[in-house]
């Protein structure tokens, strides 16, 4: 049987240490990849996560760009 881990938010700060920062940055970039996969609007979303995806979003884009290169 597999576990969800979305809704762990112990599970996701071990994989990111003690640092809340990386916490944040793995949830924002993880937001935005979700969020440009299912080409979701900003205004669709709550504005918590709006804010967080795009937060991640340029994070994401600049990886996209490393990739394609």
């Amino acid at each position: 049987m597999r576990q969800e881990q979305f809704g762990n938010p112990q599970v996701l700060e071990q994989r990111a240490g003690e640092s809340k920062l990386l916490s944040r940055l793995y949830r924002d970039v993880g937001l935005a990849a979700v969020a440009a996969e299912l080409e979701l609007q900003a205004n669709a979303l709550e504005p918590e996560i709006a804010e967080a995806v795009e937060r991640g979003a340029p994070l994401l884009a600049a990886r996209r760009g490393i990739l394609a290169a």
